[in-house]
């Protein structure tokens, strides 16, 4: 009883009476720890990728939100011969007589009669058919026809894209991004096939209406050299051929099952209907668009010349925003040389170039629209200008600044993911949507005009 007594009465003194001091030091070195981390730029070392983020940007920054302001000097607005009416972005027309559009939408005309196809080449904000399966499955409910179009013979996104359902094994891939080759040129889409040892690859037709069958199946390839593909347990010679060539493997197919022995390169096949819209996705992932050039022009003139196109789209921008930059002379520089070749390469299509979605990063601590988005999205009107093609705003037609923070906050059925940056199945129909409208737009007036001449 005596020691506890002892322990009892010694006890307190062995703990400090007041935590004032020791607490204002903690705190101080907290902060200051704080905004020593805050001082520290954004790096990359190795794999490791530091990105600054300042947490304490509202306790010690006074200075104010630099909104980016847009270069009007890159600007030109062409001269619209109709306006465009409340709630559409019309599509801006470079062209020397505002006929950008017309190949694509006197075609329209005949859908009944023939294939009116779009070429759409982008990154991965359309791929896996996020945002062209609505917009394909729509067309054709208006302007007939059926099929899920262009489908390469591996794809990264085979697992989720909805429009088919797509396997394959033992490829040996050549891309725009990734490893290249000379002995295997590059095809239409940018890449390049290469059968190994036990290669396959199987399409099965979607049990949904218009994509519940292949009404036409044909198979692109080239560099080939007494190759024989084996299409559904049938044995068809490749013609010798250095360039792109078709070759058809059926028609009325619910599935494709395909496999090459010999020397040649696949790209891909078609399963369209033979009237009506066809939308080719051509859409690489990483892609800003320069890739295009890793292409040889002559590989896009003949694949034109026998799979020729009404529409072609260029759809870029997501790999070359970024919160950093500040100029985009350099994107011009390279691109504005790609749209020419395009130009080029498909004489008798209408060129529409899409400028940067929305894109949303945390700047200084707060989610927001890139800055740098605005900036590129004015390169990207200017090249367009400059090169006399088409170019739409898919950044304002979408709603502007912080759209995709609004959409990714959605609470059920979200129409962008968590990243900020790329669309949901809904998302994709939602932008779907909205070009529709532009385009059913643009045909009004193009028959508006027609009449009144």
């Amino acid at each position: 009883m005596y020691l506890l007594n002892k322990t009892l009465t010694f006890a307190p003194r062995l703990m400090p009476s007041n935590f004032l001091k020791q607490t204002l030091i903690g705190t101080f070195f907290v902060i200051a720890s704080l905004w020593l981390f805050s001082l520290i730029p954004e790096f990359d070392l190795g794999g490791f990728h530091w990105k600054r983020v300042n947490i304490v940007h509202d306790l010690f920054s006074a200075e104010k939100k630099q909104v980016a302001k847009v270069d009007s000097a890159q600007i030109t607005k062409p001269v619209y011969v109709d306006t465009c009416k409340t709630g559409i972005v019309c599509v801006e027309d470079y062209s020397k007589d505002t006929s950008g559009l017309r190949t694509f939408l006197s075609a329209l005309d005949s859908s009944k009669t023939r294939i009116v196809r779009i070429a759409w080449f982008g990154d991965s904000y359309v791929e896996g058919d996020i945002l062209l399966g609505s917009l394909r499955d729509t067309l054709q409910s208006i302007f007939g026809g059926s099929g899920v179009g262009f489908v390469p013979i591996t794809s990264e996104v085979a697992g989720f894209r909805q429009t088919v359902i797509h396997s394959y094994e033992n490829w040996k891939i050549f891309g725009i991004v990734g490893n290249r080759d000379a002995e295997h040129p590059l095809g239409p889409a940018g890449f390049s096939f290469v059968g190994e040892e036990g290669n396959a690859v199987s399409y099965t037709a979607e049990k949904r209406i218009r994509l519940n069958n292949f009404p036409t199946a044909k198979l692109f390839y080239g560099n080939a050299d007494s190759a024989l593909v084996t299409a559904n347990g049938t044995e068809i010679a490749l013609a010798k051929v250095k360039s792109v060539h078709q070759r058809n493997l059926g028609e009325n197919l619910s599935a494709l099952k395909i496999s090459v022995q010999g020397k040649a390169d696949l790209y891909g096949v078609s399963l369209e209907s033979k009237t009506g819209i066809c939308v080719d996705n051509f859409s690489m992932r990483g892609n800003s668009g320069i890739g295009l050039n890793y292409v040889n022009e002559k590989m896009f003139r003949d694949f034109d010349s026998i799979h020729p196109y009404d529409l072609v789209v260029l759809s870029y921008g997501l790999n070359v925003a970024n919160e950093k930059s500040k100029n985009y002379d350099w994107y011009v520089r390279s691109m504005k040389p790609t749209i020419a070749m395009m130009k080029r390469a498909f004489p008798h299509s209408s060129i529409l170039s899409i400028g940067c979605s929305d894109r949303a990063d945390n700047i200084d601590g707060e989610l927001q629209t890139m800055p740098s988005v605005k900036r590129l999205i004015d390169a990207q009107r200017k090249m367009a200008a400059d090169n006399e093609v088409c170019f739409w705003n898919l950044f304002e037609a979408m709603g502007g600044d912080s759209t995709m923070i609004r959409w990714a906050d959605i609470p059920k059925h979200a129409f962008a993911n968590k990243d900020y940056t790329h669309l949901s199945f809904y998302g994709g129909k939602k932008v779907a949507d909205i070009f529709l409208q532009t385009i059913l737009y643009e045909r009004e007036k193009y028959e508006r005009r027609k009449r009144s001449k």
